[in-house]
């Protein structure tokens, strides 16, 4: 897979605002700076960055140090893998690793496949059941004070679920204790479904307010699998999330919910594409996104496409739009392209400020506006946050993004 990327890497060009899909999202960030391979941290400096950041129940716990397994934790079914390279079944590895990102990845899941240095593989045989989730902690060095240049990293996960199996997958984003999170970490997640397997699957992006978050997720699902993702971004400077999911069997089952949060100064861009080609599927997507200042930009470009095969289909697609500040952006374009004709499929968009009618609701009930305007703005979040199903990890989320709201209610 290295060697394949490396060698596509000599024709690739870095995407700019000429490209359609990347013409509300500005890299300079990443092209005018100066990437390097960082030493990595001690143990002790991980430790201090990942002992805390545990969940409601015992999980099994995977840290990942710059794109590098470090180490392991936690009661793991028999005949069940979870770990690096090393070790991991090789036929999975031979017929699954890189075979999505190849065929459908974008040039950053290429750049991933070309820096690689490890992959954190979960393999789920045949009617098995992780009674406990898979929390992956990747954690990013910093440059620290080194102006103009970013630690560089490559984290991957490769998933295999087989027919029947079941299995619920955290992954948390984080930049090393006390760094201001000057790094970029590209990385990829190929996730293959066999018959009638479920994956919950969770995404939370914490990183420090320097740093570049690029990823890559690419799903496919055998027929009757069902596949959640769940995805909260609050961090970084510039952020991106690319999600290609195809349904290859009738009743399958997909669900996406996504909260952005563009602080000052903050870009977050996601993309998403769900091709249907098999009756009786359903789909249904949640997109929220809050811009609190004049600096802040959320971008979002979500594609369902219901093929003529796909008959019976239900798919649903919202997306809303919150904007704190009168020079606040938000780039939306939801695309539900339907070609079947026996469907049930729905479509919303919406982009504004506070609704000023439940702003005077709470107001008659004797909550002043500033303290009506802050519970608004935490409930449009919170919906999206609440679905990670996990108090500690919601808690974790909810103090990042108070802390971004907060420097925003203090100003007005």
């Amino acid at each position: 897979m290295n060697d394949a990327c490396r060698e596509a890497m000599a024709t690739l060009r870095m995407p700019t605002l000429r490209n359609e899909e990347y013409r509300f999202t500005d890299l300079a960030p990443l092209t005018q700076a100066s990437v390097f391979l960082p030493e990595g941290p001690s143990d002790a400096q991980v430790a201090e960055v990942v002992d805390g950041r545990v969940l409601d129940q015992e999980a099994v716990r995977v840290v990942v140090v710059d794109g590098v397994v470090r180490s392991v934790a936690g009661v793991i079914p028999e005949g069940a893998y979870v770990g690096g390279v090393e070790g991991a079944p090789k036929d999975i590895l031979q017929f699954s690793l890189g075979s999505q990102s190849k065929s459908r990845g974008g040039p950053f899941a290429t750049l991933n496949g070309a820096a690689a240095r490890d992959c954190t593989v979960i393999y789920v045989p045949e009617n098995c059941t992780f009674m406990a989730p898979i929390h992956v902690i990747n954690v990013s060095s910093s440059s620290g004070s080194i102006k103009g240049s970013l630690a560089f990293s490559a984290p991957r996960l490769l998933a295999f679920l087989e027919a029947g199996s079941s299995a619920a997958i955290v992954e948390e984003f984080v930049s090393m204790a006390g760094s201001n999170g000057s790094h970029a970490s590209f990385s990829v997640a190929e996730i293959e479904l066999d018959d009638t397997a479920s994956l919950t699957h969770k995404f939370v992006e914490l990183d420090g307010n320097n740093a570049i978050n690029i990823k890559s997720t690419l799903v496919s699902q055998g027929k009757e699998s069902t596949y959640s993702l769940t995805e909260v971004r609050l961090g970084g400077e510039l952020t991106r999330h690319d999600v290609g999911i195809v349904q290859l069997g009738e009743r399958t089952n997909t669900e996406m919910k996504h909260f952005l949060l563009a602080g000052e100064g903050q870009t977050h861009d996601l993309h998403t594409k769900l091709k249907l080609d098999h009756p009786e599927g359903t789909a249904n997507q949640v997109h929220k996104c809050i811009a609190v200042s004049d600096s802040s930009k959320g971008v979002f470009d979500g594609n369902v496409k219901v093929n003529r095969l796909a008959q019976r289909t239900d798919a649903g697609q919202l997306s809303r739009n919150l904007l704190l500040a009168p020079r606040a952006t938000v780039n939306v374009k939801p695309n539900l392209q339907i070609v079947a004709d026996d469907v049930k499929c729905t479509h919303g968009c919406a982009v504004s400020d506070l609704e000023a009618d439940q702003l005077f609701y709470l107001q008659t009930r004797g909550i002043d506006p500033a303290s009506a305007r802050k519970m608004l703005v935490y409930s449009f979040g919170g919906e999206v946050m609440q679905k990670l199903n996990d108090k500690r990890l919601i808690e974790r989320a909810t103090d990042q993004a108070t802390t971004t709201l907060d420097a925003v209610f203090s100003r007005q």
